[in-house]
């Protein structure tokens, strides 16, 4: 390691500086670590793709959880980096596995929890220790040391901001045919594509935190080291060192000589008869106590103060065991703190931005003068081509619909008692569909604002409806029979109060 080539400042910094600078070293260079870091983690998820086809949430927490694959290359890469050796991205992956093997097991196992990874990343990947020197070495590194813990928190909540923000942007690019991929749905009930689709936010989301995650823990473990190893002294005498040698020479040359010169002139003009005025050990010694009672010299103090006897210890003294236990368990519970106040923190956010997302579908009930009564809703007229008038319907819609099954038109029936249902969730359940609507939406509307009983007679009767609209596949009499059924005991005692 050439301290001279280093590419950034060294000199001491607080943790959330090194921080920064890890940033910035992430943004210099986020293109070749970008690169590597998809290069790596994208045929893992093809891989756990072909095996657990079926399983799209088990796919993404498995590549979730093999982070520790895949960024030991991106701070090989900046290593070199930052010594001015840009080393190609085929020969970092041909070196890869030699980097990333030797602890995999450990990094995706027990310490796959550890909060401080980030930071404790480069004694193993660049020291390559492992064991008792490994722990030894992070316990000197981490002393004082909670950056690594806090830059896992908040690299966590960017993660979740941006996989969110890659939900809604897909969302909201989807044309209007496609509307019933909701917002709702996609965030708090997602189906088997949905799940797929957050996939893509979810690679994309982890891709772009890598780099600023790895760079900043390697540029905290790097001002750590400065703090230890004291390299801006060391690069300071280095440059002092090479100004002196290019700026004094002559100088130094004229010194000698100058030194030279008054040498010789002494020996020419005083002799050496002078001898040195010699005392014996006796009189040295009388000489020195008297300077040390003199009071302008110093004085002696006596202070009496209370201290602890020493008991002997006994065979049987367990004192040593206890005060290693407590050791143990107070470093456990420093740690499962630190950890429990990362997750309390990251719940409270995730909290906050469920409440800040319902405060602004909701905005109409914040606005002055908003909403406060019965909702009024713009009622379409016509809805797929079905009238949705009041006086185009018989007052008694089941017995109508009995009647025509007798008469054999299931077609009419079936017809007369689906206007029906849409007629009275628009009035009684004040239900707001589109004029555009398609079947389709109406069903996503009726399931994300009516109850239990209500959407299921809709979500039963529509797909009959619409094989028989499109596909002409004529209902049988036993299934018209049933919705009529159900529709009395749905919306008869309604129809019955209305009378």
């Amino acid at each position: 390691m050439d301290l001279d080539k280093i590419a950034v400042t060294v000199r001491p910094r607080t943790p959330w500086e090194a921080i920064d600078l890890g940033f910035t070293m992430a943004r210099a260079w986020f293109v070749p670590l970008w690169l590597l870091w998809m290069v790596v983690a994208l045929p893992v998820y093809l891989l756990v793709v072909l095996l657990l086809p079926d399983e799209p949430v088990w796919v993404i927490i498995i590549v979730w959880w093999l982070k520790p694959l895949y960024e030991p290359m991106l701070l090989f890469w900046m290593s070199r980096a930052l010594f001015d050796d840009r080393v190609s991205l085929p020969a970092v992956l041909k070196r890869g596995w030699g980097v990333v093997w030797p602890q995999l097991l450990s990094n995706i196992t027990w310490r796959r929890f550890n909060p401080n990874r980030s930071f404790t990343m480069p004694v193993s990947v660049l020291e390559g220790l492992k064991g008792k020197a490994r722990r030894s070495r992070i316990r000197i590194l981490g002393r004082g040391q909670q950056g690594g813990t806090w830059l896992t928190i908040v690299g966590i909540h960017f993660e979740m901001i941006l996989e969110v923000a890659a939900i809604i942007l897909i969302v909201m690019m989807l044309p209007e045919e496609l509307q019933w991929l909701d917002i709702d749905a996609f965030l708090f009930n997602p189906g088997n594509l949905e799940q797929w689709l957050q996939h893509v936010g979810d690679i994309l989301a982890m891709s772009l935190i890598a780099p600023f995650y790895v760079a900043a823990g390697f540029a905290l473990y790097l001002t750590r080291r400065t703090e230890l190893e004291a390299w801006d002294i060391e690069l300071n005498f280095r440059r002092l060192m090479e100004r002196r040698k290019t700026t004094d020479a002559p100088v130094a040359k004229v010194a000698i000589v100058a030194l030279c010169s008054a040498v010789l002139y002494s020996g020419l003009f005083f002799t050496t008869d002078l001898e040195a005025d010699t005392l014996t050990k006796a009189e040295a010694k009388s000489q020195v106590e008297a300077v040390l009672d003199n009071e302008l010299f110093g004085k002696t103090k006596t202070v009496n103060y209370w201290s602890a006897l020493e008991q002997e210890q006994s065979d049987s003294d367990l004192g040593w065991l206890l005060e290693w236990i407590l050791s143990v368990l107070e470093g456990f519970t420093h740690g499962f703190a630190v950890f429990g106040k990362g997750v309390l923190l990251m719940l409270a956010g995730v909290v906050l931005a469920w409440l800040i997302y319902k405060a602004i579908v909701n905005r109409q009930l914040w606005v002055p003068g908003g909403r406060t009564g019965p909702k009024r809703v713009a009622r379409p007229e016509t809805l797929f081509g079905l009238a949705l008038n009041a006086h185009t319907l018989p007052s008694d819609i089941p017995g109508e619909c009995r009647r025509l099954i007798k008469r054999g038109d299931m077609r009419s029936a079936l017809s007369l008692l689906y206007r029906g249902t849409l007629l009275a969730l628009l009035e009684q359940d004040q239900l707001e569909v589109p004029g555009s609507a398609t079947e389709q939406e109406c069903l996503a509307l009726v399931h994300s604002t009516c109850p239990g009983p209500l959407a299921d007679f809709f979500a039963g009767m529509t797909p009959v409806w619409i094989r028989l609209a499109y596909d002409h596949q004529r209902p049988t009499e036993a299934q018209i029979s049933l919705f009529c059924q159900q529709w009395d005991a749905l919306f008869g005692r309604a129809d019955s109060d209305a009378d």
